[in-house]
Protein backbone atom coordinates (compact mmCIF):
# COMPACT_ATOMS: atom_id res chain seq x y z
CA UNK A 1 0.00 0.00 0.00
CA UNK A 2 1.28 3.68 -1.13
CA UNK A 3 1.10 6.64 1.27
CA UNK A 4 -1.71 8.58 -0.39
CA UNK A 5 0.65 11.51 -1.26
CA UNK A 6 2.59 9.91 -4.00
CA UNK A 7 1.78 10.67 -7.53
CA UNK A 8 3.53 7.82 -9.78
CA UNK A 9 4.48 8.51 -13.37
CA UNK A 10 5.54 6.09 -15.85
CA UNK A 11 7.66 6.23 -18.55
CA UNK A 12 7.40 4.66 -22.08
CA UNK A 13 10.55 5.50 -23.62
CA UNK A 14 13.54 7.58 -22.79
CA UNK A 15 12.23 10.31 -24.27
CA UNK A 16 9.56 10.91 -21.85
CA UNK A 17 12.38 10.13 -18.99
CA UNK A 18 13.65 13.07 -20.25
CA UNK A 19 10.29 14.79 -20.44
CA UNK A 20 9.30 14.04 -17.19
CA UNK A 21 12.74 14.98 -15.44
CA UNK A 22 12.19 18.63 -16.95
CA UNK A 23 7.97 19.31 -16.12
CA UNK A 24 7.82 17.91 -12.99
CA UNK A 25 9.99 19.50 -9.80
CA UNK A 26 11.70 17.24 -7.18
CA UNK A 27 10.72 13.84 -8.91
CA UNK A 28 12.92 10.87 -8.17
CA UNK A 29 13.12 8.23 -10.12
CA UNK A 30 12.59 4.51 -9.68
CA UNK A 31 12.38 0.75 -11.16
CA UNK A 32 11.90 -2.53 -8.72
CA UNK A 33 11.63 -0.35 -5.68
CA UNK A 34 13.31 -3.23 -3.66
CA UNK A 35 16.02 -0.70 -2.16
CA UNK A 36 12.75 1.38 -0.89
CA UNK A 37 10.87 -1.48 0.34
CA UNK A 38 13.76 -2.82 2.18
CA UNK A 39 14.29 0.54 3.81
CA UNK A 40 10.27 0.51 5.30
CA UNK A 41 9.53 0.23 8.99
CA UNK A 42 5.78 0.58 8.64
CA UNK A 43 3.18 -1.20 6.94
CA UNK A 44 2.36 1.49 4.07
CA UNK A 45 5.43 1.58 1.72
CA UNK A 46 6.43 5.34 1.51
CA UNK A 47 7.55 6.61 -1.36
CA UNK A 48 8.33 10.80 -2.68
CA UNK A 49 5.98 12.70 -3.28
CA UNK A 50 6.53 12.71 -7.18
CA UNK A 51 8.25 8.97 -8.49
CA UNK A 52 9.29 8.33 -11.88
CA UNK A 53 8.67 4.70 -12.92
CA UNK A 54 11.11 3.26 -16.06
CA UNK A 55 10.41 -0.61 -14.84
CA UNK A 56 9.40 -0.96 -18.50
CA UNK A 57 11.29 1.14 -21.02
CA UNK A 58 12.79 -2.07 -23.72
CA UNK A 59 15.79 0.11 -23.81
CA UNK A 60 16.53 -0.05 -20.40
CA UNK A 61 15.64 -3.64 -20.37
CA UNK A 62 18.21 -4.78 -22.52
CA UNK A 63 21.97 -6.04 -22.72
CA UNK A 64 24.26 -5.65 -25.76
CA UNK A 65 27.38 -7.04 -26.35
CA UNK A 66 30.33 -6.16 -28.55
CA UNK A 67 34.14 -7.12 -28.27
CA UNK A 68 35.27 -3.87 -26.73
CA UNK A 69 32.14 -3.93 -24.18
CA UNK A 70 29.20 -4.90 -22.99
CA UNK A 71 26.21 -2.41 -22.04
CA UNK A 72 23.41 -2.96 -19.19
CA UNK A 73 20.48 -0.88 -19.18
CA UNK A 74 20.09 0.11 -15.97
CA UNK A 75 16.54 -2.23 -15.69
CA UNK A 76 18.09 -5.59 -16.36
CA UNK A 77 16.95 -7.29 -13.58
CA UNK A 78 19.33 -9.06 -11.30
CA UNK A 79 17.93 -12.44 -12.17
CA UNK A 80 17.80 -11.60 -15.92
CA UNK A 81 21.83 -11.48 -14.98
CA UNK A 82 22.08 -14.78 -13.98
CA UNK A 83 20.26 -16.45 -16.74
CA UNK A 84 22.86 -14.96 -19.16
CA UNK A 85 25.39 -17.65 -17.41
CA UNK A 86 28.57 -17.00 -16.27
CA UNK A 87 30.35 -17.32 -19.97
CA UNK A 88 28.80 -14.51 -20.60
CA UNK A 89 29.33 -11.98 -17.88
CA UNK A 90 32.37 -10.86 -15.95
CA UNK A 91 32.76 -13.51 -13.53
CA UNK A 92 33.16 -11.29 -10.21
CA UNK A 93 29.85 -9.63 -11.48
CA UNK A 94 28.06 -13.14 -11.70
CA UNK A 95 29.15 -13.79 -8.54
CA UNK A 96 28.08 -11.22 -6.85
CA UNK A 97 24.80 -11.28 -8.28
CA UNK A 98 24.66 -14.78 -7.41
CA UNK A 99 24.76 -13.70 -3.67
CA UNK A 100 22.21 -11.28 -3.57
CA UNK A 101 18.83 -11.82 -1.19
CA UNK A 102 16.55 -14.74 -2.61
CA UNK A 103 14.86 -15.23 -6.15
CA UNK A 104 12.22 -13.20 -5.47
CA UNK A 105 14.04 -10.17 -5.03
CA UNK A 106 16.21 -10.96 -7.53
CA UNK A 107 13.05 -11.21 -10.04
CA UNK A 108 12.65 -7.52 -9.15
CA UNK A 109 15.97 -5.80 -8.23
CA UNK A 110 17.75 -4.19 -10.85
CA UNK A 111 21.19 -3.39 -11.84
CA UNK A 112 20.70 0.37 -11.41
CA UNK A 113 19.04 0.02 -8.32
CA UNK A 114 21.69 -2.05 -7.04
CA UNK A 115 24.66 0.45 -7.55
CA UNK A 116 22.68 3.87 -6.50
CA UNK A 117 21.19 2.77 -3.60
CA UNK A 118 21.98 5.41 -0.55
CA UNK A 119 24.19 4.85 2.59
CA UNK A 120 25.78 1.71 1.78
CA UNK A 121 27.32 0.34 -1.62
CA UNK A 122 25.73 -2.98 -2.43
CA UNK A 123 27.11 -5.77 -3.85
CA UNK A 124 27.52 -5.54 -7.41
CA UNK A 125 29.01 -1.63 -6.92
CA UNK A 126 32.77 -3.29 -6.57
CA UNK A 127 33.14 -5.51 -9.10
CA UNK A 128 31.68 -2.54 -11.45
CA UNK A 129 34.31 -0.24 -9.80
CA UNK A 130 36.91 -2.47 -10.56
CA UNK A 131 35.87 -3.34 -13.98
CA UNK A 132 36.13 0.49 -14.86
CA UNK A 133 32.54 0.97 -15.44
CA UNK A 134 31.51 3.82 -16.96
CA UNK A 135 27.29 5.18 -16.54
CA UNK A 136 25.28 7.01 -19.24
CA UNK A 137 23.80 9.84 -17.39
CA UNK A 138 20.32 11.52 -18.85
CA UNK A 139 19.50 14.79 -17.67
CA UNK A 140 16.47 17.06 -18.74
CA UNK A 141 18.02 18.24 -21.96
CA UNK A 142 21.44 15.98 -22.25
CA UNK A 143 23.04 12.47 -22.15
CA UNK A 144 26.72 12.13 -20.89
CA UNK A 145 29.19 9.33 -20.14
CA UNK A 146 30.78 9.45 -16.47
CA UNK A 147 33.10 6.85 -14.38
CA UNK A 148 31.60 5.38 -11.30
CA UNK A 149 34.21 6.97 -9.18
CA UNK A 150 33.17 10.56 -10.57
CA UNK A 151 29.46 10.09 -9.93
CA UNK A 152 29.65 8.58 -6.50
CA UNK A 153 31.13 9.86 -3.28
CA UNK A 154 31.67 8.87 0.00
CA UNK A 155 31.04 11.65 1.23
CA UNK A 156 28.01 12.15 -0.49
CA UNK A 157 27.24 13.23 -3.73
CA UNK A 158 26.33 17.05 -4.00
CA UNK A 159 22.65 17.54 -5.24
CA UNK A 160 22.50 18.73 -8.69
CA UNK A 161 21.40 21.96 -10.34
CA UNK A 162 19.09 19.60 -12.31
CA UNK A 163 17.54 15.82 -12.15
CA UNK A 164 19.86 12.67 -13.33
CA UNK A 165 18.30 9.27 -14.81
CA UNK A 166 20.95 6.79 -14.58
CA UNK A 167 20.40 4.59 -17.66
CA UNK A 168 23.04 2.35 -19.03
CA UNK A 169 25.99 1.23 -17.53
CA UNK A 170 29.36 0.00 -19.80
CA UNK A 171 31.90 -2.14 -18.59
CA UNK A 172 34.73 -3.36 -20.86
CA UNK A 173 35.43 -6.90 -22.13
CA UNK A 174 38.44 -7.97 -20.44
CA UNK A 175 39.96 -11.33 -19.82
CA UNK A 176 41.26 -12.41 -16.60
CA UNK A 177 43.77 -14.76 -15.17
CA UNK A 178 42.44 -14.26 -11.78
CA UNK A 179 39.33 -12.93 -10.83
CA UNK A 180 37.84 -13.01 -7.26
CA UNK A 181 34.39 -11.57 -5.49
CA UNK A 182 34.41 -11.89 -1.65
CA UNK A 183 31.67 -10.81 0.64
CA UNK A 184 31.70 -10.23 4.46
CA UNK A 185 29.03 -10.04 6.63
CA UNK A 186 25.79 -12.17 6.77
CA UNK A 187 24.92 -14.09 3.67
CA UNK A 188 21.66 -12.08 2.21
CA UNK A 189 21.55 -9.29 4.66
CA UNK A 190 23.11 -5.96 4.52
CA UNK A 191 24.57 -4.48 7.81
CA UNK A 192 27.53 -2.57 9.05
CA UNK A 193 29.54 -4.95 8.54
CA UNK A 194 28.60 -5.90 4.99
CA UNK A 195 31.28 -5.47 2.28
CA UNK A 196 32.29 -7.00 -1.04
CA UNK A 197 36.19 -7.28 -1.92
CA UNK A 198 37.41 -7.65 -5.59
CA UNK A 199 40.76 -8.49 -6.83
CA UNK A 200 41.35 -9.00 -10.35
CA UNK A 201 44.79 -9.89 -11.93
CA UNK A 202 46.33 -10.20 -15.65
CA UNK A 203 49.47 -11.64 -16.28
CA UNK A 204 51.48 -12.18 -19.49
CA UNK A 205 54.94 -14.40 -19.39
CA UNK A 206 55.05 -14.71 -15.45
CA UNK A 207 54.94 -10.96 -15.27
CA UNK A 208 52.01 -9.04 -13.62
CA UNK A 209 50.63 -6.37 -16.93
CA UNK A 210 47.51 -5.55 -14.45
CA UNK A 211 45.59 -5.57 -11.28
CA UNK A 212 42.44 -4.33 -9.46
CA UNK A 213 41.59 -4.13 -6.01
CA UNK A 214 38.27 -2.68 -4.93
CA UNK A 215 36.43 -2.69 -1.96
CA UNK A 216 32.70 -1.29 -1.28
CA UNK A 217 30.33 -1.47 1.93
CA UNK A 218 29.62 1.43 3.70
CA UNK A 219 32.44 3.38 1.74
CA UNK A 220 34.12 2.38 -1.30
CA UNK A 221 37.50 2.67 -2.77
CA UNK A 222 39.72 1.77 -5.51
CA UNK A 223 43.77 2.80 -4.83
CA UNK A 224 45.16 2.77 -7.92
CA UNK A 225 48.71 3.90 -6.80
CA UNK A 226 48.68 0.86 -4.17
CA UNK A 227 47.76 -1.31 -8.01
CA UNK A 228 50.92 0.67 -9.90
CA UNK A 229 53.30 -0.72 -6.76
CA UNK A 230 52.36 -4.05 -7.71
CA UNK A 231 51.70 -4.11 -12.02
CA UNK A 232 55.09 -5.04 -13.16
CA UNK A 233 56.36 -7.22 -10.81
CA UNK A 234 57.59 -10.84 -11.81
CA UNK A 235 55.98 -13.89 -10.33
CA UNK A 236 55.71 -15.89 -8.08
CA UNK A 237 56.04 -13.15 -5.91
CA UNK A 238 58.55 -13.55 -3.23
CA UNK A 239 58.01 -13.94 0.25
CA UNK A 240 60.20 -10.66 0.76
CA UNK A 241 57.85 -9.40 -1.52
CA UNK A 242 54.55 -10.12 -0.09
CA UNK A 243 56.11 -9.09 3.44
CA UNK A 244 56.45 -5.29 1.43
CA UNK A 245 53.49 -5.07 -0.22
CA UNK A 246 51.58 -6.06 3.38
CA UNK A 247 53.67 -3.11 5.23
CA UNK A 248 52.93 -0.46 2.13
CA UNK A 249 49.09 -1.87 2.87
CA UNK A 250 49.23 -0.85 6.35
CA UNK A 251 50.08 2.74 5.14
CA UNK A 252 47.91 2.97 2.07
CA UNK A 253 44.79 1.14 4.09
CA UNK A 254 44.99 3.11 7.60
CA UNK A 255 42.97 3.51 10.33
CA UNK A 256 42.17 7.18 8.77
CA UNK A 257 40.42 4.89 5.67
CA UNK A 258 38.80 2.61 7.69
CA UNK A 259 36.42 4.12 10.62
CA UNK A 260 35.99 0.40 12.01
CA UNK A 261 38.83 -1.70 13.16
CA UNK A 262 36.72 -4.87 12.04
CA UNK A 263 36.70 -3.63 8.64
CA UNK A 264 39.79 -3.19 7.86
CA UNK A 265 41.06 -6.25 9.41
CA UNK A 266 38.58 -8.44 7.22
CA UNK A 267 39.92 -6.36 4.04
CA UNK A 268 43.90 -6.70 5.01
CA UNK A 269 42.99 -10.73 5.71
CA UNK A 270 41.41 -10.74 2.27
CA UNK A 271 44.17 -8.54 0.31
CA UNK A 272 46.80 -10.51 2.14
CA UNK A 273 45.04 -14.75 0.99
CA UNK A 274 44.70 -13.17 -2.75
CA UNK A 275 48.13 -11.89 -2.72
CA UNK A 276 49.48 -15.40 -1.35
CA UNK A 277 47.77 -16.84 -5.09
CA UNK A 278 50.73 -15.03 -6.73
CA UNK A 279 53.46 -16.45 -4.71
Amino acid sequence: MLNKTTTVYRANSVTEIQTLLRNISGISVAAGCTEIARRQTGRALSLPTHVLSIAGIPDLCSVTKTERYIDFGACVTLASLLELGRKNLPEVLFDAVSGIANPAVRSLATLGGNISAKGHRLSTFAPLLALDARLEIKTPTDTYWVPMTRFFSNTGKEQPGFPECLCRIRVPVEQWDIALYRRTGKPCLVSDTTASFIFLVKTQKKVLTDIRIAWAGKFFFRKREFENLIIGRTLPLSEKDMVNLMDKSELFFDQLLFLESYNRACFLNLLEDSLRLLT
